[in-house]
């Protein structure tokens, strides 16, 4: 008909909220067992970048759905505290606040959990332990997904006790990511949903490059210049340290 013109209207997609939950102590660890060698190398090995390890996971699936959006990075760990040292406390305050000074990333924290040994011929030292942080990451995982705060979320952890969390959230129709660290032969698999296909984020070294942070939250540069972290630490604090970012047992007692 002369004159009548038919207009199609155009509703753009909407964005793929998309959220990453870093099981921190897990991350870390496993990227010093897989990526370098976790009695000789610096400490810093295994550190990361939240905001890029997120923004890495969420360009990743990109292919598959092009209207997925970073909606946040949670970051989950345990607090040490003077029984860890005076210096490795104040490395995690120094780490933590560049963390929660980074747009998108909330770090989420529960102190960690103190026991003596014994050490015969010296004097009794402290080890600590996670407790509840896996319980914390798991509720948030869950509350989330029934609170429609995500659309997809990723979860960067080998840890299975976080299974029920991720199938609670595939059960209200969440899509669940994984991510984990990979070298070939690599002695840790994904988490896997009974049931359920989930796709895992393989990340190798060259990945691990990508969102790895460099920077050494142990040093300090006091008047008349910087010194390094030998002369910082003693051995025995240097081990402290790492045993400190421990959530697995197997991986605190190497």
């Amino acid at each position: 008909m002369a004159g009548v013109y038919l207009l199609t209207a155009w509703w753009p997609m909407p964005d793929t909220r998309v959220v990453v939950f870093i099981d921190y102590q897990n991350v870390y660890h496993c990227a010093r067992d897989l990526f370098g060698d976790p009695d000789k190398s610096p400490s810093v090995l295994g550190s990361v970048h939240p905001r890029h390890l997120g923004e890495l996971l969420c360009d990743l699936g990109k292919a598959v759905d092009p209207h997925r959006s970073l909606a946040g990075v949670r970051v989950y760990r345990g607090q040490p505290d003077s029984r860890s040292g005076a210096k490795l406390s104040r490395a995690f305050d120094r780490q933590v606040a560049t963390w929660r000074e980074t747009p998108g990333v909330s770090v989420h924290t529960r102190p960690l959990k103190y026991h003596r040994v014994s050490n015969p011929g010296r004097k009794a030292k402290w080890v600590a332990q996670e407790k509840g942080v896996d319980v914390m990451m798991a509720l948030d995982i869950s509350i989330g997904a029934r609170s429609n705060s995500y659309d997809v979320a990723i979860v960067v952890s080998a840890d299975t006790d976080l299974l029920p969390a991720l199938e609670d959230a595939v059960s209200v129709g969440k899509r669940v990511e994984t991510a984990t660290w990979w070298v070939p032969k690599s002695p840790r698999g994904p988490l896997r949903v009974p049931g359920r296909r989930i796709w895992n984020h393989y990340l190798d070294r060259s990945r691990f490059d990508l969102v790895r942070d460099h920077t050494d939250y142990l040093s300090w540069v006091p008047k008349g210049g910087s010194r390094s972290l030998s002369e910082l630490l003693s051995r025995d604090e240097h081990a402290a340290f790492v045993e400190s970012l421990s959530d697995d047992p197997d991986l605190a007692t190497r």
